[in-house]
């Protein structure tokens, strides 16, 4: 696989940063020291023409402990604020990162002096924030942040500044290559989704079945604040989007009664999607959620403080991320951080994420009706589905980004793109985007499909084609087929389907076959399939409405 394009652009050498990165990257960075507002000026720098999927500014305040008057600031910053305007006026469809910066300054003041360096580094953030705030593909990297956990004397180095005008330490280099790697993730890798969660000594302190629901540690102050405030991190994300869940061995009644009554529970039964609260095996709850949610293993994280049951999820259920439960649970709180930096920081919070977690219990409202009807068609029907399937529009840009990256099962290509590569085929001739919102009579599920056609001279080509996992198991893919068959009769005689088989698309292996696409060729990259669009489709009928392109059908 091809290796994603970055660049980065500093007034510092960062020729160790960049190695580290292409391990995994291709990293672009100018030639020349300090040479990068040059670059971003230069209409014909490779920064332009070189197919670059994401930009970093990484600017470094070493140099200001050498300047003699708050003008020289004043000057310097200008040129920086100037060329990341300028950048980001040329470049508006890849993510840009700008980073946060430690101004240093000489210590050699007296008491009563003034110290500028806390008002720089505020003024820069204020100026990145805003246009973090402003353009919807620049995002705030918050190297400061990571400077002051490290601490100065371990993330610089002089000797490496005054030898090759690069100011990182060993542990510098390290820290700035794995906050440039947290971003990146954050762009071109899927994010987990999920928590299952422990009850006891986890989400509160001692055991609710021996201690009760007035003996257990939990409250706003001393003891039981470790657990509150672990909570509050918790809730923060599922505001976030996260989803969570209860994974305990315990005694059902007891654990709900703390949950709904005791006065210091941030956590509430609305908060989570799924409780599995029971003397099972934590493993076999773990993958009757999986069923239950539509989830795959990969998604999940579990947090238990018994080493022994992380042991057996480990071993039964080795996609599962589980963390070490720290042994002082005054560290609670930064392992929930930690966690929440490293595998579900996202680019930003659409409103979709927003809503997830209703969105899920929703869910178990539409399952109670399956479970109660025999036929596919009749549970449809009674959920009253719609759907509204029309070509994209520029405000749909992010949340399709996000589809096209992180949806695994019901994905017949996996292709990946960037927001740069999508923006390119809205505006080619040759690609039709189509996005796919559902609701029905309990709910809102949101945009949730894409489906990616390609013109070519004698057939049309369907280069992406994926749903969310919410909606698989509706007849949705059948209806946006039967959709484009009508959209396409009488421009092309032939629909190109393909797919290509991952790890995770396992539900779809068969997905053309059964929407009556015949396979023309195979090999190991995949299946190509073909359909007759002059024998139309067959019409889903147990849909209550369907709109294409705006119009009712």
């Amino acid at each position: 696989m091809d290796k994603k394009k970055i660049a980065i652009l500093s007034n510092v050498t960062v020729d160790m940063v960049a190695a580290k990165l292409r391990k995994k990257y291709s990293v672009y960075i100018p030639d020349g020291f300090d040479m990068w507002i040059t670059d971003v000026l230069n209409d014909e720098s490779a920064l332009y023409s070189n197919n670059i999927q994401a930009v970093i500014i990484l600017l470094d305040g070493t140099e200001f402990r050498s300047l003699r008057s708050g003008e020289e600031f004043s000057q310097r910053v200008a040129l920086w604020r100037n060329a990341t305007e300028k950048l980001i006026e040329k470049i508006t469809d890849i993510p840009i990162f700008v980073s946060t910066i430690d101004f240093r300054e000489s210590a050699i003041r007296t008491y009563s002096e003034r110290k500028y360096y806390i008002e720089w580094a505020d003024e820069w953030y204020q100026f990145v924030q805003s246009l973090a705030e402003s353009k919807k593909n620049v995002y705030v990297m918050d190297i400061l942040q990571r400077i002051l956990n490290e601490g100065r004397n371990s993330f610089y180095s002089n000797k490496m500044w005054y030898m090759g005008s690069m100011p990182y330490s060993k542990n510098g280099i390290i820290a700035v290559v794995d906050e440039i790697s947290k971003a990146l993730s954050a762009v071109f890798e899927s994010r987990k989704k999920i928590i299952a969660l422990d009850l006891d000594n986890t989400l509160w302190g001692g055991v609710i079945g021996e201690d009760g629901i007035n003996g257990v540690e939990l409250s706003e102050h001393k003891e039981g604040a470790r657990f509150y405030d672990f909570q509050l991190r918790l809730l923060e994300m599922q505001k976030r989007g996260i989803l969570l869940a209860i994974n305990s061995k315990n005694n059902c009644e007891d654990a709900m009664e703390a949950i709904e009554n005791h006065p210091h529970m941030l956590l509430r039964k609305n908060s989570f999607v799924s409780e599995k609260i029971n003397w099972n095996d934590k493993s076999s709850n773990i993958k009757e959620m999986e069923t239950e949610l539509n989830l795959t293993e990969g998604a999940f994280v579990f947090i238990d403080d018994n080493p022994v049951e992380r042991e057996v999820v480990s071993g039964q259920c080795p996609d599962v991320l589980i963390p070490e439960f720290p042994v002082d649970t005054t560290d609670l709180v930064d392992m929930a951080e930690k966690l929440y930096i490293n595998v579900f920081k996202s680019l930003s919070l659409t409103d979709e994420d927003k809503a997830k977690t209703q969105m899920y219990q929703t869910e178990a409202k539409r399952k109670a009706i399956q479970s109660s009807t025999l036929d596919l068609d009749d549970y449809i029907k009674v959920l009253e589905m719609r759907a509204d399937i029309h070509l994209m529009c520029d405000e749909e840009l992010e949340r399709v980004h996000q589809l096209c990256n992180k949806t695994n099962q019901f994905n017949l290509t996996t292709k990946r793109y960037t927001q740069k590569e999508i923006s390119d085929m809205l505006a080619d001739v040759r690609y039709d985007i189509f996005t796919i919102s559902s609701s029905d009579k309990f709910g809102d599920n949101g945009l949730v499909g894409v489906a990616i056609c390609e013109r070519k001279e004698k057939a049309v080509v369907i280069d992406t084609f994926l749903m969310s996992c919410r909606v698989m198991g509706r007849k949705l893919e059948n209806v946006i087929i039967s959709e484009l068959v009508k959209y396409y009769k009488g421009q092309y005689n032939t629909m190109i389907g393909l797919f290509v088989q991952t790890k995770k698309n396992i539900p779809v292996v068969k997905k053309y076959d059964e929407l009556g696409f015949a396979v023309v060729s195979e090999d190991e990259s995949g299946k190509t399939y073909s359909y007759d669009i002059s024998k139309g489709c067959e019409k889903v009928n147990s849909y209550s409405e369907i709109i294409f392109n705006g119009e009712h059908k």
